[in-house]
């Protein structure tokens, strides 16, 4: 049963150039909690950002193995720029995590990084290639709707460590320019909604798992589970009224729709106004080798 959209989007002009920005982190320690002060919250994004590398290098494969159904040349280089993108994405995080990961977390994130790479390897074991992509484009609208939020609330950002939220924000921007490759291409090579539902809700499912599992490892080793005021104080900040998780939840169910198209939130505005805040990237346009 095929219950693909009928209707035409139309797309806001967003380029999606891939930009190397070389973060260096310069003062932060592996031990800092530089979201709000704050180990729950802190721990929650470090190993979000864990999963980011070899994740975003899933989503890059499965949009590669497919991107031969579509024979418009501007959305081939729309691909080309996600491409891009999700490569530069997999190295600042790679060194945002080799800093995390630098003597007191370093067995946890082993562990992290093993499960993640027997979890995808799984994926792509077992799954279609088709499959991998729609697990690709409902992960990427976890991403764009956590992106989302990140870029409508500037009381999320001055609560970073500025060492930090500049990694942040140029991410949030570029999964913002991004957000529909994914969902379209798989519009055109298939588009079924049962099966786009079905991976969508277990790769949430898997991924709540994943992050609650090693969020509270990383706790443990900081004996903030014996902090119950501390607990509460987190988890109020993420999951309690306009919580950094809670706030997004709504933007979550709309996935859930048989009309679903990412650009019917357009938040393209929201680009160029965060993209000041940035410092010039090391690299404007990289080579993607696609």
């Amino acid at each position: 049963m095929n219950l693909s959209l009928v209707k035409k989007h139309t797309h806001p002009s967003v380029p999606i150039t891939p930009r190397r920005m070389g973060f260096s982190f310069e003062g932060l320690q592996h031990d800092d909690y530089w979201f709000d002060n704050d180990p729950v919250l802190t721990h929650l994004l470090n190993i979000l950002s864990l999963t980011f590398p070899d994740g975003e290098r899933f989503f890059v494969d499965s949009v590669r193995a497919l991107r031969d159904q579509v024979d418009d040349k501007d959305r081939q280089k729309d691909i080309s720029g996600f491409i891009g993108q999700e490569a530069m994405h997999s190295l600042e995080h790679q060194a945002f995590n080799d800093l995390i990961a630098d003597g007191k977390y370093d067995d946890i994130v082993g562990k992290a990084l093993a499960v993640t790479n027997k979890l995808l390897a799984g994926a792509r074991k077992h799954m279609s290639k088709r499959q991998q992509l729609a697990a690709t484009a409902g992960l990427e609208h976890f991403t764009a709707i956590l992106a989302d939020a990140i870029l409508r609330r500037p009381d999320l950002m001055n609560k970073m460590d500025p060492a930090v939220r500049n990694l942040w924000v140029w991410h949030a921007i570029e999964e913002t320019e991004h957000k529909a490759v994914a969902y379209d291409l798989y519009k055109d090579v298939n588009g079924n909604y049962l099966e786009r539902q079905r991976l969508f809700l277990s790769s949430t499912a898997y991924l709540i798992g994943f992050s609650s599992y090693f969020t509270w490892q990383m706790l443990k080793r900081d004996n903030v589970h014996k902090k119950p005021l501390t607990l509460a104080k987190g988890l109020w900040k993420g999951f309690g009224y306009k919580g950094v998780i809670s706030s997004i939840i709504p933007a979550w169910f709309s996935y859930l729709k048989p009309g679903f198209h990412p650009w019917d939130d357009d938040n393209s505005a929201l680009i160029e106004e965060w993209r000041k805040t940035l410092p010039e990237p090391k690299g404007k346009k990289m080579a993607v080798n696609s």
